[in-house]
């Protein structure tokens, strides 16, 4: 079986279990966050990685380092590790965002301005986005100097771009060719 297939395969049973379960968003914000923290640890790779290491004992010490890892998390990185896959999980947590947003009715919403965006800003774009979507805009920005102005907004896969930076360098390509 490709890797691709695989990997949503894992996402989809992965999410499954947590319907379930009644978990489907702290199931999937946990393992974001577990992912953050996994992709930094070539320790933590290495150990879930292992196959002399028991999946009970796995899931034992995921819980003890990573408390806030949600049980069924700890279950589903134990039988990775089990199963040869932890090298998947990179995919895994690709097909697993866009199940997740798909199943929970949200879509991701990612700002990007020159400064810190007042709460009435983010609500006024929350709620216009949710309004044309017709789903509920699960919102993060960041703050970048290099945009010099303005405001990009990611939703979902469209890139909604009112930068300063990206004015100035359509005119310049205007100028060029002109």
């Amino acid at each position: 079986m490709r890797t691709s297939a695989k990997s949503r395969q894992y996402a989809n049973l992965l999410l499954n279990i947590a319907e379930m379960k009644d978990a489907l968003e702290p199931v999937y914000r946990s393992m974001k966050s577990f992912y953050g923290r996994y992709r930094q640890e070539p320790a933590l790779k290495a150990f879930l990685a292992s196959t002399k290491v028991e999946a009970a004992d796995k899931i034992q010490l995921l819980g003890k380092v990573y408390p806030d890892l949600h049980p069924i998390n700890q279950a589903f990185i134990a039988q990775l590790g089990d199963e040869r896959d932890m090298k998947l999980l990179g995919m895994i947590m690709h097909s697993l965002e866009t199940a997740f947003y798909t199943r929970s009715d949200q879509v991701k919403v990612h700002a990007v301005s020159t400064s810190k965006l007042a709460d009435s800003t983010i609500d006024r774009i929350r709620q216009a986005v949710q309004t044309v979507t017709a789903s509920k805009a699960d919102f993060t920005a960041e703050v970048n100097q290099d945009i010099l102005g303005g405001l990009t907004l990611r939703v979902g896969n469209t890139i909604l771009d009112a930068s300063l930076s990206s004015k100035l360098a359509r005119i310049r390509q205007t100028l060029i060719q002109s």
